[in-house]
């Protein structure tokens, strides 16, 4: 692995540089926890991938306990396996630095912390937060150029509706050149800050605010899709934090929702900033297309554009490269024909399973995720319907063919 001793040792500290916390012993968990979720997340994006075989990532990452995480490697090694589709193996070795050089001191609030993506489902998450008083900082990565921007801009909202006393913190990625174009493990890194917010705080949650119809997102016809908040997910990373006493959970709100739903809950103040949420995938997986603003081909601006029409909510919306109008014959370039076409057909089968009532063969879904849930399924199940009355509104007003 060419991730060098002395980039992995110093992560933590880039990845942290903007929080407060003090030198306190109990606060090394927090600092070692972020390493090892951050290294993980560096050696998926640096290590080259060949064709659709699973990768053999061998890491080796300094901690400052690392006798501490040993009883969780293989728990993290599960949760590393499942969300990239590689097999990690892990070795965890003594951090030689000073773990508080250069830390910020101050005093904290005791405020929860909710992840900050820039798109809609986490403008959808603060507003249910400002609706029902939840007092929380709000953590991110800085997105790409056009993103950030964006970004900023919904941060600038946030700053005016929330407390003074809410942490508003856009985190730059690390610094490291990208050889696969994944966003795979991003999320475990994402929570582990979200974590170590919470910890320094002294508070109990973290929240993640994805509507369910992306967190299930099946791999129809071998289309490889994200498990990043997917209900397994989450499960195996509350399993580490129960293990390691961190007494934090994740809490996912809108795993029984669609992203109409949630979006459509919005009051007007909250719906004219989604003009300046970002959705597409297109810069991040296939960064040699481009295109000014976003495609509106990809499958996430698809469910972006089926999840606002058809609550007939189109005035607050972006403008897109492709818009709500587009025809496959309007289409001249042949990758966005040819994505689209295949991006569409995507939906289609997904709401056939749904309808055929053969969606489930589709999904890696337990009773043990929903950890104590007990009407998961019948939840599920109307979600889903949910969902393909939607695209059928969608379809109706905006037929590609």
């Amino acid at each position: 692995m060419a991730l060098d001793y002395q980039f992995l040792a110093n992560l933590h500290k880039d990845l942290l540089k903007d929080f407060s916390y003090s030198d306190e012993e109990s606060n090394i968990r927090p600092l070692d926890f972020v390493a090892i979720m951050g290294g993980i997340y560096c050696a998926d994006i640096y290590e080259a991938k060949v064709g659709d075989r699973p990768r053999k990532i061998k890491l080796d990452i300094p901690l400052f306990q690392p006798f501490f995480w040993e009883g969780v490697k293989r728990d993290i090694e599960e949760l590393a396996n499942w969300v990239s589709g590689d097999e990690y193996n892990l070795s965890f070795y003594k951090n030689k630095l000073d773990p508080f050089e250069n830390i910020t001191l101050s005093i904290n609030s005791d405020f929860n912390t909710t992840l900050f993506s820039g798109g809609l489902d986490s403008l959808s998450g603060a507003f249910f937060n400002f609706k029902n008083g939840i007092n929380s900082d709000y953590i991110g990565f800085v997105n790409k150029s056009e993103e950030a921007t964006r970004q900023r801009k919904v941060a600038e909202f946030y700053k005016k509706i929330y407390s003074a006393e809410s942490k508003i913190l856009l985190i730059d990625k690390p610094n490291l050149r990208k050889k696969t174009y994944t966003q795979a493990t991003r999320s475990l890194l994402y929570i582990a800050l979200a974590v170590a917010n919470s910890f320094f705080n002294n508070s109990k949650k973290v929240y993640l605010y994805e509507n369910g119809i992306l967190s299930l997102n099946p791999e129809i016809a071998g289309r490889f899709t994200t498990k990043t908040t997917h209900p397994k997910t989450i499960y195996l990373y509350n399993k580490i934090l129960f293990k390691q006493n961190f007494e934090i959970e994740i809490n996912q709100p809108f795993m029984f929702e669609t992203k109409g739903q949630i979006i459509n809950k919005m009051d007007l103040k909250f719906k004219s900033q989604i003009k300046h949420t970002f959705t597409c995938g297109q810069s991040r997986t296939h960064p040699e297309r481009i295109h000014k603003g976003q495609c509106g081909i990809c499958i996430p601006c698809l469910l972006r554009k089926i999840s606002i029409a058809a609550y007939d909510n189109e005035e607050y919306d972006d403008k897109y490269y492709y818009g709500y109008n587009i025809k496959y014959s309007d289409i001249t370039k042949d990758p966005y024909r040819k994505d689209y076409e295949s991006n569409i057909q995507y939906f289609i089968d997904y709401c056939n399973l749904i309808r055929e009532k053969r969606i489930y063969f589709e999904l890696d879904v337990k009773k043990e995720y929903y950890q104590g849930i007990e009407d998961y399924l019948k939840c599920n199940k109307e979600m889903f319907q949910k969902f393909s009355n939607e695209f059928e509104r969608f379809l109706e007003k905006y037929a590609p063919n």
